[in-house]
């Protein structure tokens, strides 16, 4: 009986070796023809037979539980797109896939050949490129097809589960056929990582997945894309999309000049203020990510800038365009804009703007600096229904200017009056030292200011494309200035001393003190080639100067 045993356990250990042996050497010869036509049919099932999947090489290791493909493609089948135009049942966009590398672990023979039934613990994908081509179905009125992914692949698979998906070193290629000349949008070097993928009629409807994924993150680095006018970059040092929460962090993120100061004006024919732009960090939240990446609308609940700064450059030696700025008022812009957009709340934190401008007259800059940024806009929207709703953007800052006086502005533009450009503003200065303003005024207005205590200044400015009505409360004490002029051989400033004698003892109100103040009440006309900003300041120095003279 003992020698019985011992020949039976000897025979199943050889047999056993000898399964291992043959699973190991004849892996792809037996495996790879049945798995290639079950992968060929469930895509063929998924897409309704549009697209096709070709595989140069399948490497099994059934011991293992790993599989191995090499150079896969996932192409269209134009003769099935042809019909589906034909029908008016074509999706709107296509797709084309190739990759060189993709590993599957976890896998088991049994299932993937004979069961309806997967279960995979990871599969990595290495160097695809993914081109989508948009709008492939042009159509005015497009067939919507409310099918799942998994009512598609129910026949041939019933359920289907992945721990652990990972993408690296993605090409991404959107091809805008909807203009007369092709547009592309790339980004590269692109990696993903799913999590918990479930695909099953339990999850075919759970809004909480993200392309059935419980986690799916997607990291893109060093994104840049020139602007239309290429006189700028918008980059991004890192954008990270984690897609089941529909949100987007960011780093690094800036719109750059592509040319300096100096330079800026040599590529433009009439005078552009010049806009340098930059936040460490920045997220979005609640987003429909993809509308957003291919430029057909940015839906957001909050987004947040955080450390950054902004300068506006004006070379006031660039000729002025004599074409009217009528209509580019914010909100105008804003309503003009090619795609939807809707964010209900904007926060931006510790911000510095500054305005330069080199002036005609000195050839010298002068600067007026806000720090300490801290702002809120509100409904910022063009999208019609929402503006039904509530029809106000409001923007609402608070700040320290020339890092002295504490300053806060609220604006708050008309959604359904953008032909004319209505909004209001509230401006609020609290105490300062008056002296600090010298950086801007001996450049940009010719004068020193020699003392002054600002008590507060208040403004309501209610304006349109064309004029602005003010009501400007100025109260200060001991104004004293200096009026100076540029001396041609030195470009340095001149004290005009008999002019200021004049202007100190006969022209300017040494006081408005709080007792006596009263508000003034002017209306600016708004000359047609000046700024948005030109309107507010020209409307707030009309105040001031009334008060003060």
């Amino acid at each position: 009986m003992k020698k019985i045993i011992i020949i039976t356990a000897s025979v199943i250990a050889v047999l056993l070796i000898g399964i291992f042996i043959y699973l190991k050497v004849r892996k792809s010869e037996d495996f790879e023809p049945l798995i290639k036509a079950k992968l060929q049919q469930v895509i063929k099932e998924a897409s309704d037979s549009l697209y096709i999947l070709n595989l140069d090489k399948i490497e099994i290791d059934v011991v293992g539980s790993k599989i191995k493909v090499h150079n896969a493609e996932l192409l269209i089948d134009s003769t099935r797109l042809n019909q589906l135009l034909a029908e008016g049942t074509a999706p709107v966009d296509v797709y084309k896939i190739s990759l060189s590398d993709l590993h599957i672990d976890g896998f088991n023979i049994a299932d993937l050949l004979d069961k309806k039934n997967i279960n995979l613990n990871a599969l990595n994908i290495k160097n695809p490129t993914v081109e989508i081509y948009h709008p492939v179905n042009k159509r005015d009125t497009i067939f919507k097809d409310t099918a799942t992914l998994y009512s598609r692949i129910q026949k041939s698979l019933g359920h289907f589960s992945l721990q652990d998906l990972s993408i690296s070193n993605m090409n991404f290629i959107y091809h805008n056929i909807a203009e007369e000349k092709e547009k592309l949008t790339t980004f590269s070097n692109v990696s993903m990582r799913f999590n918990n993928i479930e695909i099953d009629s339990t999850t075919q409807f759970d809004t909480s997945r993200f392309l059935y994924a419980k986690q799916a993150n997607i990291y893109i680095p060093g994104y840049t894309f020139r602007t239309p006018d290429s006189m700028y970059f918008l980059k991004a040092d890192t954008l990270i999309l984690h897609a089941a929460q529909k949100s987007i962090d960011a780093t690094g993120l800036a719109l750059q000049p592509r040319y300096s100061k100096q330079d800026f004006g040599k590529h433009l024919k009439f005078y552009k203020d010049r806009y340098d732009i930059k936040f460490k960090t920045a997220s979005f939240n609640n987003i429909d990510w993809y509308n957003l990446f291919l430029g057909e609308g940015f839906t957001a609940k909050h987004a947040e800038f955080n450390n950054g700064s902004m300068e506006v450059y004006a070379d006031k030696n660039i000729p002025p365009s004599p074409k009217s700025k009528i209509g580019n008022f914010p909100h105008q812009l804003l309503a003009r804009l090619d795609m939807p957009v809707d964010i209900d709340t904007i926060l931006i934190k510790n911000f510095e703007f500054t305005y330069r401008e080199l002036n005609i007259k000195t050839q010298q800059t002068g600067a007026v600096t806000w720090t300490d940024i801290s702002g809120q806009l509100t409904n910022v929207t063009n999208v019609p229904e929402k503006i039904a709703a509530d029809k106000i953007v409001k923007v609402a800052a608070q700040s320290k200017l020339f890092n002295a006086g504490s300053f806060s502005a609220v604006f708050q533009f008309d959604m359904t009056k953008t032909k004319d450009g209505d909004f209001t503003l509230d401006i609020n200065l609290g105490p300062m030292d008056g002296t600090v303003i010298n950086p801007a005024s001996k450049t940009l207005g010719l004068f020193e200011v020699n003392s002054l205590a600002i008590k507060k200044l208040n403004a309501h400015i209610i304006a349109n494309s064309y004029k602005a009505r003010s009501s400007v409360l100025f109260v200060y004490d001991d104004l004293n200035i200096t009026a100076l002029k540029k001396q041609e051989e030195s470009k340095k400033l001149k004290k005009k001393k008999l002019v200021s004698f004049f202007a100190n003892t006969f022209v300017i109100n040494k006081s408005n003190t709080m007792n006596d103040a009263r508000p003034e009440y002017v209306t600016y006309q708004r000359d047609p080639q000046r700024s948005f900003f030109s309107l507010i300041w020209k409307s707030l120095l009309k105040g001031i100067t009334n008060t003060a003279s």
